[in-house]
C-alpha cells in the first residue's frame, strides 16, 4: 500500500488542474453536452464529492462528472481521452484500495443513476448502475423478494456484481454475479453494449467477476427470489477463548444447510480481542433456532438474532462508516488448526480497531463451475478479510503493519484472494484472484480495451488473443 503525502497530492493535482484550466473552454463545451453535472475543484461541492469510503485516500481528481445518463459516461470517457486524462469509476465509492478516484484525472459518478424497477410477475429487478444495496433491497422488499447484494448497505452494486458479490443470500442463491441476467455497458469507444446469455455472451462471462475492466456499466438485471422475514442478527461472545469460538464456528458452518449463513470476525478492542457471529437464515425460523443452539451454548454477552424482513436485516447485520483503513485478504480451503493459532496469536497483540472477517464459501456460490463465469471462487473456503483502521499518522504505519504481518503469516495456506477486498494492488495479485481464468480475461480485455483506459481498478492486461462472440 503505497503511502503518498498530501503535499505530492495537491502537487500532482494542481499540475492536471492547471493544464485543464488553459482550456477551460473545453470542460465548458463538456458540461453543456450532459444532462448530469461536472464538479472541477473550483465548485463548492468539490470537496465532499471527492471523499471515497476509504478516507486513507485522499485523491484530488481534475474532473467528477456526475453522469445522469449513458450518453454522459460516453462523451466523458472520448474527453477523458482526448485529453490524455486516467479515468476512474465510481458507484458507491466503497472501493477498499480508492481505485474509484484517482489524482489529476476524470472520475465518473454514476450516483445520480439510481433507479430501481421490479417486475414481481417476473420476479426482476432493472435498476441503474449508480443504485446502492440499500436501494435495491428496498424496491426489491416490497414485493417480498430480494436477490444477493452486500451486508453493507451503502455498497454500490455495479463494483460488487462486476467483482462476484459476497452476500447473506450466497450460500442459497449464489453470488451477486451468478444472479444477474443482463447488463448495460459503454466501452471506452464510447458504443453501447448489452451483454447477456444471448447478445455477447463472452463480455457477459467476463463482467461476472472481471471487475470494471471491459467498460463502464449503466444498467443491470438481476433475478430475484421470494424472501420475506429472515433470522438474523449478531452473537457477541465475551472478551477471549478466541482458538475455541472459531474453531467452533469453522465446525458449525461445515454442516451448515444452504439457509443458514454465518460469517465470524475477531474484533480487537481496548480491553482484547472479541469473537463475533453475524448470522442470515433465510429458512423455517423454528429450525434456524435449533440449528443455533451450538452457538448460543457458549452464552455470548450479546444475541440480537431475531425474526425480521430482511430489508432490515441488510440493513443493519453489518454496518459500516467511512474511515481510513488497509485490508487485504487471503482465502484459505480450511480454518485449521494452524490457521486458527494464527490468528488467534495475531489479534491478542493487536492494537485497537484491528479485524479478521471470516467469510465461509458452501452451498449454492460453490456449485457454478470455476469456469462458468470469470469469478472464480467455487471450491469450499474461507475467505479472510484482515483490517485494521486509524485516526492518526501513527495508527496507520501500525495498522498497516499488523495487517500485512498477519497476511504473510498466512500466505503458506493460501489458495488465492478476493479482488473486492483488497486494499491493495498488483499484476501478481490480480493473477492469482483470476487463477486459471486469467488468460481468457486478458483476450476479452485486448478486444474491449485494448488501450487499458479502464485501469484504474483490479486491472487485467490486455492480452493478444482476438475473441469472437
Amino acid at each position: 500500500m503505497a503511502l503518498i503525502t498530501r503535499r505530492a497530492v495537491l502537487q500532482r493535482a494542481a499540475l492536471t488542474a492547471g493544464a485543464l484550466g488553459s482550456d477551460t473552454g473545453s470542460v465548458r463545451a463538456l458540461a453543456s453536452k450532459l444532462t448530469g453535472q461536472v464538479i472541477t475543484p473550483a465548485t463548492p461541492e468539490y470537496e465532499s464529492a471527492r471523499l471515497l469510503f476509504n478516507r486513507a485516500f485522499d485523491f484530488h481528481p481534475a474532473l467528477i462528472v456526475r453522469c445522469a445518463v449513458a450518453s454522459d459516461i460516453a462523451r466523458t470517457l472520448d474527453f477523458a481521452q482526448r485529453h490524455d486524462l486516467r479515468v476512474a469509476v465510481r458507484g458507491g465509492g466503497h472501493n477498499r484500495a480508492g481505485l474509484s478516484s484517482c489524482d489529476g484525472g476524470v472520475v465518473i459518478d454514476t450516483s445520480m443513476m439510481h433507479r430501481v424497477v421490479v417486475d414481481a410477475a417476473k420476479r426482476v429487478a432493472h435498476a441503474q448502475a449508480g443504485a446502492l444495496t440499500v436501494h435495491v433491497d428496498a424496491a426489491s422488499q416490497r414485493h417480498g423478494l430480494a436477490t444477493t447484494l452486500a451486508g453493507c448497505p451503502t455498497v454500490g452494486i455495479a463494483g460488487l456484481t462486476l467483482g462476484g458479490g459476497e452476500g447473506v443470500l450466497m450460500s442459497k442463491y449464489g453470488a451477486a454475479c451468478d444472479n444477474l441476467i443482463a447488463a448495460q455497458l459503454v466501452t471506452a469507444d464510447g458504443k453501447h453494449l448489452t451483454a447477456s446469455q444471448a447478445t455477447n455472451s463472452e463480455l457477459f462471462w467476463g463482467i461476472r467477476g472481471g471487475g470494471g475492466n471491459f467498460g463502464v456499466v449503466t444498467d443491470l438485471e438481476y433475478r430475484l427470489h421470494s424472501i420475506n422475514e429472515v433470522l438474523a442478527g449478531t452473537l457477541i461472545y465475551p472478551i477471549g477463548r478466541i482458538a475455541e469460538l472459531v474453531q467452533t464456528f469453522a465446525g458449525f458452518v461445515a454442516a451448515a444447510p444452504d439457509e443458514m449463513n454465518v460469517v465470524g470476525q475477531v474484533v480487537v478492542t481496548e480491553t482484547g480481542p472479541r469473537f463475533q457471529m453475524l448470522v442470515c437464515h433465510c429458512g423455517d425460523p423454528a429450525q434456524g433456532n435449533e440449528l443455533l443452539k451450538p452457538l448460543r451454548a457458549f452464552a455470548p454477552l450479546e444475541d440480537t438474532i431475531r425474526l425480521q424482513s430482511y430489508l432490515q436485516a441488510n440493513a443493519t447485520i453489518n454496518p459500516a462508516s467511512a474511515a481510513a483503513h488497509f485490508q487485504t485478504n487471503v482465502v484459505v480451503l480450511v480454518l485449521t488448526d494452524d490457521v486458527i493459532a494464527m490468528i488467534t496469536s495475531a489479534s491478542s497483540h493487536a492494537p485497537p480497531r484491528m479485524r479478521v472477517f471470516m467469510v465461509p464459501f458452501y452451498g449454492a456460490i460453490t456449485r457454478v463451475g470455476v469456469s462458468d463465469t470469470a469469478f472464480p471462487l467455487r471450491t469450499i473456503c474461507c475467505e479472510l478479510d484482515i483490517m485494521g483502521s486509524w485516526s492518526d499518522p501513527q495508527g496507520r504505519s501500525r495498522a498497516v503493519e499488523w495487517v500485512t504481518g498477519l497476511r504473510n503469516s498466512l500466505q503458506p495456506f493460501a489458495r488465492s484472494v478476493y479482488v473486492n477486498q483488497l486494499g491493495e494492488t498488483s499484476d501478481a495479485l490480480v493473477r492469482t484472484a483470476y487463477g486459471a481464468n486469467y488468460a481468457r480475461l486478458a483476450a476479452l480485455k485486448k478486444k474491449y480495451d485494448p488501450a487499458n483506459v479502464f485501469r484504474s481498478n483490479q486491472n487485467i492486461t490486455p492480452g493478444w488473443q482476438v475473441l469472437s462472440e
